[in-house]
């Protein structure tokens, strides 16, 4: 009679996909994208003096010389986005 190998087996598959999965985890994480506060670095800062007090308040995000973001609360982030065109905030 043959003694049956099916814990010998799974013992030695187990033993090959523990690192396996270890490896391929480690993988997955390395791919992940960067946090919110490293994307939020990102942002230039303003360049354009829309209420003339000498400091840089608004981005000109689409290149038409025409403000499209405002920082209203002087914290370097744009908080009033206009993104339909009309030069107002929405």
């Amino acid at each position: 009679m043959h003694s049956n190998k099916s814990p010998n087996r799974i013992r030695r598959m187990t033993l090959f996909l523990i690192p396996v999965g270890l490896g391929l985890s480690v993988t997955a994480h390395a791919a992940e994208p960067d946090s919110p506060d490293k994307m939020q670095s990102e942002i230039p800062a303003p360049t354009l003096d829309t209420d003339g007090d000498g400091l840089m308040d608004a981005w000109d995000r689409s290149g038409d010389g025409q403000p499209d973001a405002w920082d209203s609360d002087g914290d370097g982030q744009p908080d009033l986005i206009d993104n339909d065109g009309d030069g107002q905030p929405d």
